[in-house]
């Protein structure tokens, strides 16, 4: 077993070097100036390790030290072939089953990796060379074992492994490691070691059998009681978003427009959140632009006096170089080394060059923040927040406060906003790093944004962009991701888009859209203007809350997560499955029911019939149906509605 601890001091990177003696659980470094330390409990299956770095007491720190990462050789998988469930970073980042013997590809373009992906972590894009954040599940080509690894509390830094399959994989510059997998912890950060112990976050490696699912639900469920996490008490939030209709081009005029037309069609939703468009100027909050003439305090009074819940978008960490707060308070933007502005984002809606972000440990932004939210909350009334590209506020760079690592000042930040802003307030994390983010927020966006069209456009195709928006990608991760609903948080799958204008979704990738955002029982929010869409649209729309009402106050489970890049099938222990077919060909799917299920469970939701080629098979515990291109079904007894 090995380890290398990278460090800077200044300008100048050192490694030093660990490896244990046989049996031994504690070993110094090479360079004599540290010492790691683990604790190990067994237990059936599996192996719980709590590490310790030390810096050796008599031979202190210099000054301008900088730890960087750790990594650490954990005991071999021993797996060549199968599949890797590999997790993504934050919110929008693809967590998807692929091939181990594939090549871990992250986007071109450097402006998609860190707006989408961890900035801390680089690709090789080699076969057989994986990155997984936070955990990964390792699934091999025979029956064996499957194997798991995964952080079971939250620390100071980052957590990643790396999974090595292939040989060439497996060498370094140095050929230090000879292992198959490695965790990494991601610091970045200064230290002077006050007490000389570093605790790391506490890592799980297990090999299992059973469905893949049924693990991680409850690796989910753990992980949520050490750390606490509170579900909120409210129920599971439906409502209206300006977004996908009209993205930044809202106005006064239209949100009002949505407004009555909303009561029109008596939906029962409870949230009518404003998106991104109402602002002066990103980082500008409390100044709108010309088309808001009245101000957001107004429509929060509009929207209460229809008996629902006021919510607005901002991104509280993002500024640009025209808004009031750069100009009076540069020094309180996020810098690099050199002093220049941190990119954090290029977003064409908002203009053609970059977006910067707050350096969130300083007093000024502190201060900025603190003012932002009580006026949007205390003095406008907005119950319902949606804070978004929450990542920008882990971006490497010089900061007021170096001693905090990039994962510390984001949850300082979040809980800074927390107490400002009160219990009370529903709160969603978009673009958020997912480990650091828990018990941080009431619901977390768990996938990319939804669009009006199935597959990732051209350009993403050819930049490499795996998390690139679209409908497709975005349904992957509300199945893969489905079991953190109702144990890390409340799920936001994104929104439901109905309407046939403005869209080139066919009626068919709708309704299976409407089948995994509602059995998955997490939000279901639309995103449609509702004057454009026609009865039939309506009646989807009003069945799936219907659906989504019978969900939501269980932890569904997805079915083929481990085997299948888009898995068929997610399962809801309120008593539905859904079953899909997003492809061209007609198949017949096979599910293997590791949840209960018998024949009389068979009635199609959206049809309220048996579907004639249903076959189930209560020995073997096999349910098979063939399914036409593009169909679903979401089945039930039949004694629910």
């Amino acid at each position: 077993m090995k380890a290398v601890l990278r460090t800077r001091i200044y300008e100048e990177e050192q490694k030093s070097q660990f490896e244990f003696p046989v049996g031994r659980s504690e070993t110094k470094s090479d360079c004599g100036n540290y010492k790691f330390s683990f604790k190990l409990v067994k237990s059936p299956g599996k192996s719980t390790y709590a590490p310790v770095l030390e810096w050796i007491a008599e031979r202190r720190p210099p000054a301008g030290l900088e730890l960087l990462t750790f990594e650490w050789e954990l005991p071999s998988h021993g797996i060549k072939e199968g599949k890797i469930f590999r997790h993504g970073y934050q919110s929008w980042s693809l967590s998807a089953a692929e091939n181990l013997e594939d090549a871990d590809i992250s986007p071109k373009l450097g402006f998609l990796q860190f707006s989408q992906e961890n900035i801390y972590s680089e690709h090789a894009g080699e076969e057989g060379n994986w990155i997984s954040e936070a955990y990964v599940i390792l699934l091999p080509k025979n029956e064996d074992s499957k194997f798991f690894a995964g952080a079971v509390s939250k620390g100071e830094e980052g957590v990643k492994f790396k999974i090595l399959t292939s040989p060439s994989s497996k060498k370094t510059t140095d050929d230090f490691f000879k292992g198959d997998i490695r965790v990494v912890y991601d610091f970045f950060r200064f230290e002077d070691f006050k007490g000389n112990k570093l605790p790391l976050t506490q890592i799980r490696i297990s090999k299992f059998t059973g469905d893949e699912a049924i693990f991680i639900k409850n690796y989910f469920a753990e992980l949520a009681k050490n750390l606490k996490v509170k579900l909120p008490e409210t129920q599971v939030p439906t409502g209206w978003c300006s977004w996908y209709h009209y993205y930044t081009k809202i106005s006064e005029k239209i949100i009002l427009q949505n407004l009555k037309e909303l009561r029109s069609k008596n939906l029962g939703l409870k949230v009518f959140q404003i998106d991104d468009g109402y602002q002066a100027e990103i980082g500008d909050w409390l100044e709108t632009n010309d088309r808001f003439p009245g101000g957001m305090g107004l429509l929060a009074e509009a929207v209460r006096s229809e008996k629902l819940i006021p919510g607005i978008w901002l991104a509280p960490f993002l500024v640009r170089k025209k808004s009031k707060f750069f100009q009076k308070f540069p020094e309180a933007v996020l810098k690099d080394r050199d002093g220049n502005p941190v990119p954090a984002l290029w977003n064409p809606n908002w203009g053609v060059d970059y977006t910067y972000s707050l350096d969130v440990t300083h007093p000024a932004s502190k201060e900025f923040l603190a003012t932002v939210f009580k006026t949007i909350v205390k003095e406008y009334g907005y119950k319902y927040l949606k804070l978004d590209f929450l990542y920008s506020a882990l971006l490497p760079g010089w900061t007021y406060d170096r001693s905090l690592s990039p994962h510390t000042r984001y949850a300082e930040a979040i809980k800074f906003i927390r107490k400002v802003v009160g219990k009370d307030i529903f709160i969603l994390g978009c673009g958020a790093p997912m480990l650091p983010s828990i018990g941080l927020f009431d619901a977390m966006r768990i996938s990319c944004d939804v669009a009006p069209f199935w597959y990732r456009e051209k350009s993403r195709i050819l930049v490499k962009d795996r998390n690139g928006l679209c409908t497709e990608r975005a349904l992957i991760n509300d199945i893969t991701r489905a079991s953190m609903h109702r144990t890390l948080w409340l799920n936001d799958p994104d929104c439901l888009l109905v309407r046939k204008k403005k869209n080139s979704m066919t009626e068919a990738q709708t309704k299976i859209m409407a089948s995994i955002m509602s059995v998955s029982g997490g939000m279901l929010f639309v995103s449609d203007d509702l004057s454009l869409v026609n009865e039939d649209r309506l009646e989807l729309l009003q069945k799936s809350l219907t659906l989504q009402s019978k969900c939501r106050g269980k932890t569904p489970l997805p079915v083929g997560l481990g085997t299948e890049f888009f898995p068929s099938a997610l399962y809801n222990p309120s008593g539905y499955l859904g079953i899909w077919n997003p492809s061209d060909e007609k198949k017949e799917i096979s599910l293997s029911l590791f949840f209960p299920w018998d024949k009389k469970n068979s009635i199609d939701y959206w049809t309220g019939k048996r579907p004639d080629s249903l076959e189930i098979d209560s020995r073997k515990k096999i349910l098979k149906i063939e399914m036409e291109p593009w169909s679903t079904v979401v089945l039930h007894s039949g004694k629910q509605s």
